[in-house]
């Protein structure tokens, strides 16, 4: 019992039944105090004390004076108690009671005189004059006050304090056999409690016996499940009839270690009922029950966890080729530019050992082309700024002086307290992919060049279907000219001549200036009109149309601007006009028709060129825009793939193609 109070090991009413009980028969007062100065029981004390000195500021500090020197030296008192007359005339005595050695009451009594000092009527009267007390009343009470002998007194206070402590020892006797009884209602409880937590545990929970050839001591029920066999036979068990990989020197250690307090965690396997091996971890640690040195423990089953743990390498393998194969590395950066982690590609890609990189972006920055490395500061500020993802691309030159071309995309990494703490992001060498676009580029080209060179045979004969009648007319003109004799009629029908060759020399050289800036490539992308765009097309064509008696339907809304090559799209409409043209003329169509729409919908400027020459097989519409694919005799292939690669590479358009019912219908979206 760490603290012992007194009130706990003695009734209070009975205490004060003793002491009135006591006063009764000695007419001695008294009072019982507990250690923190509580009034447990008393009885007797006088009027003149109550009444008349507690009451009063001056005599009240003598009867806080007399408390003070009693509490002084209670503690220290040979006679083993303590008695002190108080300014104010009466005798206090203080006894204290002591438990096993340790002062847990104090007995008072007082508000008396000693026989062999009675008291001293007119120091009585003139302490009621001095402080207005009733006199008659004070000396009233002052008859009223007990007169003992010392040692009556002394009989009293000894007698009392025996009974005292008799009672309050049997009193903690009971109290520790109280408390006793309950700690082992609270043990058996408790030990129920653990009993039943192990003995219904789901994990299973073993005891081995070391001093027995580490046989089973204790097995739980989910032990038995575990392995599959009944309490009894398991019991009869040792490690090595269930643990292949049970080794006599190793199992010596970790006992040695287990002895030491050093628990250990390992795993292995266990061999069941059903032969099956099933892997575990195992929780060991040492005890000791009833002198017997024990070892204690649990396991659990961790074959989920085995496969989870396969897949996961097997995911991070593939995971690692995968960034092998696309040449793509991970990394994270804090803000202040350190290195956090990258993966094994990062390593490969930069052309480094991990352990050879200083860790920061500096180190980075100086494999970078010089030219280069604004971009990417640029880029990091930028993201760092406005808390957005970047990218941007830079020529990195490894330790061998491999040059290779990187996309480095990054984004920010918030905290919980939503404030940026770093960036993570991709490094991916695009060297091959930039040769490839570059040589794709160069293809495209020269098949654009290739498709022009076509496309010019086509435009010198529509310029010679032009310019036939204006040379015929010219030549009659200059004939007319020439031989005034002939009818060149008078001055004034001279200048009409002269004008109308000014006029026709001015139309066939603005489709010289047509041809001309139809096949130039030194001009970048311009704002031009789709409709005054098809319109010069269709001035070029329209006599090789009217001689195959091809109606054309050109229906265009003005003011449509786009921005781009304006001489690449007039490309593309040829294109699209002379397919038409010949679907038409190779099946004979008997009243031929192009209808060319220019129109807006949305924010998206349309154009569309329909024939009715009866459409294409699906085959054959899927694979129009391939590269070399033609249904002509002697067509090149090139012409509508060159179409789409102008219109989606370099418009960042989309054209499309599909059957009517009456003929085919290619789409263009800018």
């Amino acid at each position: 019992m760490s603290e012992l109070v007194f009130s706990q090991m003695i009734s209070v009413s009975q205490l004060q039944q003793l002491l009135e009980t006591q006063f009764r028969l000695t007419g001695v007062p008294g009072a019982i105090l507990d250690s923190e100065e509580r009034m447990l029981a008393s009885v007797g004390w006088q009027d003149i004390c109550a009444r008349f000195h507690r009451c009063h500021p001056v005599t009240n500090a003598r009867c806080r004076e007399s408390d003070a020197y009693i509490k002084a030296h209670i503690d220290n008192c040979p006679a083993g108690y303590v008695d002190y007359r108080c300014q104010n005339g009466l005798w206090d005595v203080a006894m204290p009671i002591f438990i096993e050695g340790r002062h847990l009451a104090t007995f008072f009594t007082g508000q008396f005189f000693y026989d062999d000092d009675p008291p001293d009527r007119e120091f009585f009267r003139d302490q009621a004059g001095r402080f207005g007390f009733d006199e008659e009343e004070y000396l009233a009470a002052l008859e009223r006050v007990p007169i003992l002998s010392r040692s009556h007194i002394q009989d009293v206070m000894k007698y009392l304090r025996s009974l005292v402590e008799m009672i309050a020892e049997m009193g903690l006797k009971n109290l520790r056999l109280n408390q006793e009884v309950e700690q082992r209602d609270k043990l058996e409880r408790e030990a129920f409690f653990f009993r039943y937590l192990v003995e219904n545990s789901r994990d299973p929970i073993y005891v081995l016996d070391p001093t027995d050839g580490y046989r089973m001591y204790y097995v739980n029920a989910a032990t038995c499940a575990h392995f599959g066999w009944d309490e009894n036979i398991l019991l009869q068990t040792r490690v090595p009839d269930w643990d292949p990989h049970y080794d006599a020197a190793r199992m010596s250690a970790l006992y040695k270690q287990l002895k030491q307090g050093k628990p250990a965690r390992f795993e292995t396997v266990h061999r069941v009922a059903s032969g099956a091996l099933i892997p575990v971890e195992v929780m060991a640690g040492y005890l000791e029950y009833e002198g017997r040195p024990l070892i204690a423990g649990n396991f659990h089953n961790i074959s989920e966890r085995r496969a989870m743990q396969a897949a996961l390498r097997e995911r991070e393998h593939n995971l690692v080729e995968a960034q092998r194969i696309a040449r793509v590395g991970n990394w994270s950066w804090d803000l202040f530019g350190q290195l956090q982690s990258a993966s094994e590609e990062c390593w490969r890609i930069l052309g480094i050992p991990a352990e050879t990189f200083a860790g920061s972006e500096d180190m980075l920055f100086e494999m970078i082309r010089k030219e280069d490395r604004k971009r990417l500061r640029n880029a990091i500020v930028k993201l760092v700024r406005n808390r957005q993802p970047c990218a941007t691309e830079y020529r990195l030159q490894q330790a061998c002086g491999e040059e290779l071309v990187i996309q480095d995309q990054r984004e920010p990494v918030f905290g919980e307290n939503g404030r940026m703490t770093g960036m993570v992001g991709t490094i991916q060498d695009i060297t091959d992919q930039v040769r490839i676009a570059e040589d794709m580029r160069a293809k495209d080209l020269l098949l654009l060049q290739q498709s022009r060179m076509a496309a010019m045979g086509e435009m010198i004969s529509y310029i010679a279907h032009q310019w036939r009648q204006p040379l015929h007319l010219l030549n009659l003109l200059v004939y007319s000219l020439g031989h005034p004799g002939n009818g060149g009629g008078s001055d004034e029908q001279r200048q009409q001549a002269v004008a109308q060759v000014e006029n026709l020399l001015q139309h066939m050289s603005s489709t010289i200036d047509d041809f001309s800036n139809f096949f130039r490539t030194d001009q970048g992308p311009m704002p031009f009109d789709l409709k005054e765009s098809a319109s010069k097309i269709l001035e070029l064509i329209a006599t090789d149309l009217k001689k195959h008696g091809i109606e054309i339907v050109f229906d265009a809304v003005d003011g449509l601007l786009v921005t781009g090559h304006g001489n690449e799209f007039s490309h593309v409409l040829l294109n699209l006009l002379n397919n038409a043209k010949e679907a038409l003329i190779d099946k004979c169509v008997a009243a031929p028709r192009i209808h060319i729409h220019v129109f807006q919908d949305g924010g998206k400027k349309i154009i569309t060129v329909r024939d009715n020459a009866g459409g294409v097989p699906e085959s054959v519409r899927e694979q129009l825009f391939e590269s070399y694919f033609t249904t002509k005799e002697n067509g090149t292939g090139i012409g509508l793939y060159i179409s789409k690669v102008i219109i989606e590479k370099r418009m960042q358009g989309s054209i499309a193609a599909r059957n009517t019912g009456a003929g085919l219908e290619f789409r263009i979206e800018l």
